[in-house]
């Protein structure tokens, strides 16, 4: 079941010329590192950049610093939206070496969250922790997969579960660990090409419904029980437009993830339902409400 839509303090979410003013000088601005903040100050013409950081799909001329902080300043501007508590918890299955959820958790809490993932791949792990050694807030990482999740963690521990970019990550080591690709040890980007092309042979043949739906709604189901009633579950993916029309690239099932995941766990009777943030598309975008 949706819920009433619901909107920010500023009411429509992802306004361009807002969400500039946070990544160049505002609350994630504060977030960065001297040395990104020094990088981010030395960009011109921000604002432009930033909308074109907002484009689904993502254009070839993005600038990544302010890709980055633009997704930090999408994920700020949820939380601003849902309200939960400034100290809050948050579990993030799957971050790999991604900070814009551990930037938009500083922001929002003012360094006072706690903070916890899941991280299965060892040098994206030492990737993440250069990136936020200069952070206020608690940080733990636990080595593990997220299928696993519920052997470390305790049921209702958390005020939200965040599945930054993630749909696809958990999907591709689904599809890979079988073909015996070990996704704790790899290089993750170099092999990323071949988790896709396996993921796409899948999908083609069918067989996403047994190999990688059940470890989707397992690590989904896991933060449900995780999270506290009336806490959420956000989700979100991206793509980028150089791989449309691309022969080894899934365009149609990547475009379509969100969506997928939003049937999958409809159809799983998990206790969620969806909540519709004023500005925020649902063809990238999931946020769920954990039911009492």
């Amino acid at each position: 079941m949706t819920q009433a839509t619901r909107r920010g303090p500023w009411g429509a979410l992802w306004e361009a010329g807002r969400m500039a003013q946070e990544v160049a000088e505002g609350a994630i601005f504060r977030c960065l590192d001297p040395a990104a903040q020094t990088e981010m100050a030395a960009i011109p013409d921000v604002a432009g950049k930033v909308v074109g950081a907002l484009k689904q799909p993502k254009p070839l001329d993005i600038c990544m610093p302010v890709l980055n902080a633009v997704l930090a300043a999408q994920y700020y501007e949820v939380f601003e939206a849902l309200q939960p508590p400034r100290a809050m918890t948050v579990y993030e299955p799957c971050v790999g070496a991604s900070n814009p959820v551990i930037l938009a958790v500083e922001a929002y809490s003012g360094g006072t969250a706690n903070y916890l993932t899941i991280n299965l791949n060892r040098k994206l792990r030492t990737e993440l922790q250069a990136k936020i050694a200069h952070l206020k807030m608690s940080v733990r990482i636990i080595e593990d997969n997220a299928q696993r999740a519920l052997r470390h963690l305790q049921p209702h521990s958390f005020d939200v579960a965040c599945f930054h970019h993630a749909v696809n990550d958990i999907l591709q080591t689904a599809v890979s660990e079988p073909r015996g690709m070990d996704t704790t040890a790899v290089d993750w980007f170099p092999n990323e090409r071949q988790m896709i092309e396996w993921l796409a042979e899948d999908d083609k043949a069918g067989r996403l419904a047994q190999r990688g739906k059940p470890e989707l709604l397992q690590i989904v189901g896991d933060a449900a029980r995780l999270v506290r009633p009336g806490g959420y579950l956000l989700f979100d993916h991206w793509n980028w437009c150089r791989f449309i029309g691309v022969a080894w690239f899934p365009w149609d099932l990547f475009f379509n993830l969100i969506p997928m995941t939003r049937q999958w766990i409809a159809e799983s009777g998990l206790p969620l339902s969806e909540v519709r943030l004023d500005g925020v598309d649902p063809q990238w975008w999931l946020t769920l409400k954990v039911q009492g």
